[in-house]
């Protein structure tokens, strides 16, 4: 599919980086720019740049980034064109519809599977008789058409070969929709039938807004209560935060994720205005939604039920969350009511008050919950006030260590100048600011030559017209810098002023970090054209010497072949001179 050059420099020129970015990275501004954890490897030290001036992002760990179409095609694994139609979406500007989709791979064969599944019973739910008392179930629980239509929240028959059906009806692989989750087998005669019968069927998307998995709720009170799709290529739940795909906006523009236990109280509790909620899988929290999360937001507030497992996961993961450095607050559920049956005892603006009005740093949580034990233990005492005391050590904000280190001394009756002199053995010490930026690189001489002459090339488009007669893409010498003079070229025939954003479009992957690398070279503003004559001659003169190398080389393979020893002896000199006059240079 062709699209307009100048429609794609409108919606480029529209979508601010920044903004798009923010919406995957949590960033901080760092001088000029804004800085982040790379979303597209695994770091501690943020190398992540994002330059509103240049429009441009960079990551100088894995060298992936670019503008602002190419961090939607690698961060939202899509094509150019899919870039440019959401991108488009997101300003008004409308592009032509989509074209059929050719599935390439077996994962996006399992994720179409999915969506038309999800599509058909959310059909049924509303299209069929046997339907009628799941649908009732769903208003019960306060559920309205319009949740349901949102979420596309569907019905399963009891048939045992509905999904079996109507997947090969379409042509699918029935071993590929077993391996995707959503078909059984009978290991005896490898007959393949329906995993989900008779349920009402929750969508599970993952982060791209792709439906990957279902959990299906039984309405009949049977055992069990979900059943949810087995662990596939697609659906893996250390991966997945349900809802993140709904919530990242919110979650990016309050610098909060709040942390359900199920999508049932996600999907109940945005309903009621808290937009930024998103639910793990279960209450794991494994190391890759830990990574997410510090790169979503600075702050996790957990909402875990109010029983007695609910306590203990609050517990667990909020200590978890506390040892990775992230600011952790709680909103204690009532005792065993979970977010959904608050929302319906006390109706939704009494529920947005309780939890604006209750959410308590994760150590104030804590001392609350172990006020009884150690009022009446005093071994508990001892240890639980070590215990502490390293806790409140890793809360970040200094006005928030304070308030909570007076609710612990209060609580251990401990003097408060004592306690904090302790607390101060285990802040950890700041780590000095980094600002991430390329790393020191030593260029040969002809490298560096060619890095400048393309730098003068992007900042004078007269410049590169004029000395295209003395230099061409093969008189460099590194395959990168061959296509970046190739791609200016093209890019000249339609701009008069080169921009390093709208440049990286007309180059491949490979050359993007080599560009950005370029462009950021401090160069004479003025410089003569002596200057960029001898910045080609380097660049020329390599070549020829390259050249004359290569021939003397193939000459001794002739003079060795034809036994011919005094032509070999003086190619051999030739060779040896001609490098050792190389490392004189």
């Amino acid at each position: 599919m062709q699209l307009d050059q100048d429609l794609i420099n409108e919606i480029r020129e529209k979508n601010d980086i920044l903004d798009v970015v923010s919406q995957y990275v949590k960033l901080e501004k760092r001088g000029r720019n804004y800085i982040g954890l790379c979303p597209f490897h695994d770091e501690k030290t943020p190398s992540f740049s994002v330059s509103v001036d240049k429009q441009i992002c960079h990551c100088f760990g894995c060298k992936k980034g670019g503008n602002v179409f190419q961090f939607m095609e690698q961060i939202e694994n899509i094509s150019f064109v899919e870039a440019v139609r959401r991108l488009g979406e997101n300003v008004g500007v409308q592009i032509a519809q989509r074209e059929p989709v050719v599935y390439a791979n077996d994962n996006m064969k399992m994720i179409e599977m999915h969506e038309l599944l999800r599509d058909y019973y959310h059909y049924v739910l509303k299209a069929i008789e046997e339907a009628e008392p799941a649908l009732q179930y769903l208003y019960d629980r306060g559920f309205t058409d319009e949740i349901i239509n949102r979420e596309k929240i569907g019905y399963s028959p009891n048939i045992s070969h509905f999904a079996h059906d109507f997947l090969e009806k379409r042509g699918f692989d029935k071993a590929l929709a077993y391996e995707a989750g959503l078909l059984s087998r009978n290991e005896e005669n490898f007959s393949y039938y329906d995993r989900f019968r008779d349920r009402i069927m929750f969508p599970i998307n993952n982060a791209q807004g792709h439906t990957v998995g279902f959990s299906g709720r039984t309405y009949k009170n049977e055992e069990p209560k979900y059943l949810n799709s087995p662990e596939t290529p697609v659906f893996q739940k250390r991966q997945l935060l349900y809802h993140l795909d709904v919530a990242r906006k919110a979650i990016r523009q309050q610098d909060e994720v709040i942390l359900l236990e199920g999508f049932m109280d996600v999907i109940k509790v945005t309903e009621a205005g808290l937009t930024n909620t998103i639910a793990t899988m279960g209450t794991a929290l494994s190391k890759e939604h830990v990574l997410q999360l510090k790169k979503l937001a600075g702050n996790v507030t957990l909402m875990f039920d109010g029983d007695t497992a609910g306590q203990k996961a609050t517990m667990s993961v909020g200590e978890n969350l506390l040892n990775e450095g992230i600011s952790t607050f709680v909103v204690p559920v009532k005792k065993d009511r979970d977010p959904d049956e608050m929302i319906n005892d006390m109706g939704k603006e009494a529920f947005l008050s309780y939890v604006m009005h209750n959410k308590l740093s994760f150590v104030s949580y804590k001392l609350k919950e172990m006020s009884k034990q150690v009022a009446s233990n005093d071994l508990v005492f001892d240890q639980r006030l070590k215990e502490v005391t390293n806790d409140i050590a890793r809360i970040k904000s200094p006005a928030l260590r304070k308030k909570v280190l007076h609710e612990a001394s209060e609580l251990f009756k401990v003097d408060f100048d004592s306690l904090n002199f302790e607390v101060s053995k285990y802040i950890p010490q700041s780590a000095p600011q980094f600002t991430p930026g390329p790393r020191i690189v030593t260029y040969s001489k002809p490298e560096r030559a060619e890095r400048l002459v393309l730098k003068h090339f992007f900042k004078d488009k007269y410049l590169f017209n004029k000395m295209t007669g003395y230099i061409t893409a093969e008189h460099f010498k590194k395959q990168e810098h061959q296509e970046i003079f190739i791609a200016l070229t093209g890019y000249y025939e339609s701009s008069d002023y080169f921009n390093v954003s709208q440049f990286l479009s007309f180059v491949p992957a490979h050359c993007q970090s080599d560009i950005i690398s370029i462009d950021e070279i401090i160069i004479n503003q003025d410089p003569s054209v002596e200057e960029i004559e001898d910045y080609i001659y380097v660049i020329r003169h390599e070549q020829e010497e390259l050249r004359s190398l290569s021939h003397l080389k193939q000459s001794l393979s002739e003079a060795i072949a034809e036994s011919n020893e005094a032509e070999r002896d003086r190619l051999m000199k030739a060779i040896i001179d001609y490098n050792r006059q190389k490392k004189l240079k």
